[in-house]
């Protein structure tokens, strides 16, 4: 089952951070990797998909305007993550949206199809894609990520979000807080109340609950998918993880 929709990507992040002395280009989105720019990858993986009938492209134009295709539009940023993924949905006319980073060079069409496979079939309103950290360890061994263990197992998020607009659009203050905790499970923990924190802190909450809390919470469905592909758990924002993609990609 399939579903047409509308991607997001974020690329307006200056420069200016982790990644700086790595690359003298202003935004981090086009930094080279393998003699392309990051951001070129999940682009060519999202112009591939038929379902995916336009593309988003968030972050200011002079930097950005050769990747404008009848398929890519160029969105002007706002003052942050959370206005940009706003002013993205915004924009999108289908009824479902696909969030993206612009740092995760290493998703495939493959990869990308699994995942909204996994997601249109969940019926969810908002679907998260999980990471194990065992799969992770062995696809990519000395990785450092933020990893949270739950009845389960222990995962890491991934840097994907898919959402069915009207559902996001109602719920969206808490939504702007569970993005800006994506990097800091306890904080986004903490969201679900202290019984709940409790046991994630025991390490004895399990997915359900925590997915129940969050329905209650916000009034929209979501879902986990757990067992995501490790690539979609691997973003560019330190030098190690671009040394990483370097490695893999320019081989």
């Amino acid at each position: 089952m399939t579903v047409e929709l509308e991607a997001i990507v974020l690329a307006g992040r200056a420069n200016d951070g982790k990644l700086a002395g790595e690359s003298e280009e202003p935004l981090e989105a086009n930094i080279d990797i393998a003699g392309r720019p990051m951001v070129s990858y999940i682009l060519d993986v999202l112009e591939r998909m038929d379902q995916i009938t336009k593309i988003h492209l968030i972050g200011p134009r002079e930097g950005l305007s050769r990747y404008e295709t009848g398929k890519v539009k160029i969105l002007p940023p706002g003052g942050d993550l959370f206005d940009n993924v706003k002013r993205g949905l915004d924009a999108v006319s289908s009824e479902y949206a696909l969030v993206c980073a612009s740092d995760v060079p290493l998703i495939t069409s493959e990869i990308m199809e699994r995942f909204l496979s996994r997601c249109v079939e969940s019926g969810a309103d908002f679907c998260y894609p999980v990471c194990e950290k065992s799969q992770c360890d062995k696809a990519f061994p000395g990785v450092k990520r933020t990893y949270l263990t739950i009845r389960e197992g222990t995962f890491t998020g991934g840097n994907l979000f898919f959402v069915r607009k009207a559902a996001v659009s109602q719920a969206w203050p808490m939504v702007e807080k569970m993005i800006s905790y994506r990097k800091s499970p306890l904080k986004m923990a903490a969201q679900l109340g202290p019984w709940l924190l409790l046991k994630v802190a025991l390490k004895r909450a399990s997915v359900s609950e925590l997915e129940r809390r969050v329905e209650r919470l916000i009034h929209l469905k979501p879902k986990a998918l757990l067992g995501a592909d490790p690539e979609i758990g691997v973003d560019v924002d330190k030098p190690s993880d671009l040394e990483l993609c370097r490695r893999i990609l320019g081989k």
